[in-house]
């Protein structure tokens, strides 16, 4: 995938500067724009009264949302159990 292509998805989605390059580094904010040149980010950073920054694409990342495993076996009910079970 190239910076282009990393642009459009990252645009109306929440990311993150990682890149120690930028004064920003640690900040997170929400894409509003992609430059014309396909690379530049328009972000409104959260927590800073609205500030607007442009950024490269290759300054960003995208947010993960945590995720929480189960640690105990997941359950459909009884039925769907006994229906899962036999069918393998």
């Amino acid at each position: 995938m190239n910076e282009q292509q990393q642009a459009e998805i990252f645009l109306n989605n929440e990311i993150k500067v990682t890149d120690h390059r930028s004064g920003f580094v640690g900040k997170t904010g929400l894409v509003r724009k992609v430059m014309a040149d396909g690379r530049t980010l328009e972000i409104e950073l959260a927590h800073t009264g609205g500030m607007i920054v442009l950024l490269d694409v290759t300054l960003v990342s995208e947010v993960q949302e945590p995720t929480q495993f189960a640690k105990t076996e997941q359950s459909l009910g009884a039925i769907a159990n006994h229906l899962i079970k036999d069918g393998i």
